[in-house]
């Protein structure tokens, strides 16, 4: 999930659906409490392009009305954006969306956790293999390589 999802998740849950449940028909939102409800920091600017954005305003089901207490840049945490709330829900393309595709190393995360399950766990298979770690082919050949290298020495 991206962090515009994440902003649109935040509203959404906190915002747009309990006013749409009060029956209220707009709904005021300030920047600077989306972003401290997020725990974030330095990233008001993407919180106020999120809640700017046709996509987000779709997603949410509002139309932005304008915005109050701006600077010229539109780009602060005191800056409340106004939304009237349209009728009807989210439309269902937007309601539930699933989570976008893993990319990179996050794609291989938990792959071979099928594996371990039959091991008994991740914490037992690295047991497993610590104990027979002197029982590994190929063991002896080392000991004999740093014995003749002990012999070699003058």
């Amino acid at each position: 999930m991206n962090l515009s999802e994440m902003v649109l998740q935040f509203v959404r849950a906190n915002y747009v659906h309990p006013a749409r449940t009060h029956g209220q028909t707009t709904v005021e939102v300030k920047a600077g409490d989306i972003h401290n409800g997020l725990r974030w920091s330095r990233r008001v600017p993407l919180v106020c392009s999120a809640l700017s954005s046709q996509k987000f305003q779709k997603a949410a089901g509002v139309r932005l009305i304008g915005t109050k207490d701006a600077p010229p840049s539109g780009l602060s945490t005191r800056t409340i954006y106004r939304y009237e709330i349209l009728d009807g829900e989210v439309s269902p393309a937007y309601r539930d969306d699933p989570p976008p595709p893993k990319r990179g190393l996050l794609a291989a995360y938990g792959a071979a956790a099928h594996l371990y399950r039959q091991v008994g766990g991740g914490d037992a298979f690295l047991k497993a293999e610590r104990e027979n770690f002197s029982s590994v082919p190929g063991n002896d050949d080392v000991d004999k390589i740093e014995q003749a290298s002990k012999e070699a020495r003058p």
